[in-house]
């Protein structure tokens, strides 16, 4: 996790530690700032960032993710899917289908652009143990798709802007 300066800061998106465990919070945090708290010396308020809205041009970049879930109902078994939403968000809008036990999970989102070609990137490379040819469902360890989703998605990352 990388420490911002205030500046820095300016050009990071905060993010809303109440929607998470203090656990989450690490993994969805790319950086944060420590700011001095006025007549407490010696105390810092801590706030946590996610990645920078801009790219290494300084233009806007979507949010896009390709995600992995996992389901305690279903184990040995990933869903890997892209949305341009907050992947939370989009886990309990799959969890909310009828007929599925348990809820999906998030165990992993990767933050990128073309989240929709990086996904059928990764299901064709993955098609020896995709469950059905019209589901986002592999026979896999949650490890294994991590790995899978990083691997392959390095071409579709912008280097964090450096300012």
């Amino acid at each position: 996790m990388k420490r911002l300066t205030d500046e820095q800061s300016h050009y990071y998106k905060v993010l809303d530690t109440n929607k998470y465990t203090p656990v989450q919070i690490i993994q969805k945090a790319t950086a944060f700032t420590l700011i001095p708290i006025p007549n407490e010396p010696g105390w810092e308020s801590v706030t946590y960032y996610q990645d920078s809205p801009f790219d290494k041009d300084g233009n806007p970049t979507p949010t896009e993710y390709v995600y992995v879930l996992a389901n305690i109902s279903m184990p040995g078994m990933v869903k890997i899917g892209m949305t341009i939403r907050d992947v939370d968000t989009r886990a309990k809008e799959i969890s909310g289908a009828t007929g599925v036990p348990t809820p999906w999970l998030p165990v992993y989102s990767f933050r990128c652009f073309n989240s929709y070609i990086l996904e059928q990137e990764i299901h064709v490379y993955l098609d020896a143990v995709r469950i059905s040819q019209n589901r986002e469902m592999f026979h896999m360890h949650s490890k294994e798709a991590i790995d899978v989703v990083n691997q392959i998605g390095k071409k579709y990352t912008i280097a964090p802007l450096n300012i």
